[in-house]
């Protein structure tokens, strides 16, 4: 009776989404280093990349508005996401502890956004960093940015130079 109980109970788990096959998503979190961090990281869903430079400042292109805390007031009037763009630049900092304090992993990314466009203040918003199989992903609520291999968004616009 035992063992049908089991097996019962292991079918459930795997309908319900636990079983082989299944991508569960990020899987475990990135010790976030500095040289982790440095890179151009790219959604090419929503088509927003952040370049983050050694100096520890960045520049961001099409930043999803979900970024920003309470981003109904962190975003200027007049914004139309059908039509306009949220560009920043600013600082970073890996800044923090994983969520669960077991595994001791840095995983957080801070960030410290200048006004600028329709970003009306400055503010800090940020990312936790997993592991999504062999690659690190940078996440921010749902929305999540990969590492690009090489340069990429420097052709889409990305100014080349450290904004100051």
């Amino acid at each position: 009776m035992r063992k049908v109980a089991l097996a019962l109970v292991a079918l459930a788990l795997m309908a319900c989404g636990f079983g082989a096959g299944v991508d569960p998503g990020p899987d475990e979190t990135v010790d976030l280093t500095s040289a982790t961090v440095v890179g151009t990281w790219r959604n090419a869903e929503r088509d927003a990349t952040f370049m983050f430079a050694a100096d520890n400042t960045f520049q961001a292109l099409n930043v999803p508005r979900e970024f920003f805390p309470s981003f109904a007031d962190a975003i200027a009037p007049g914004f139309d996401p059908a039509r306009d763009r949220i560009d920043t630049h600013g600082t970073w900092a890996v800044s923090g502890r994983s969520p669960s304090p077991l595994d001791r992993r840095r995983n957080l990314l801070t960030i410290r956004y200048e006004p600028g466009g329709f970003v009306p203040a400055s503010g800090v918003s940020g990312f936790e960093a997993w592991w999504q199989g062999s690659q690190p992903i940078l996440l921010t609520g749902r929305i999540g940015f990969l590492k690009c291999a090489e340069p990429c968004g420097i052709g889409s616009g990305l100014p080349s130079t450290s904004p100051r």
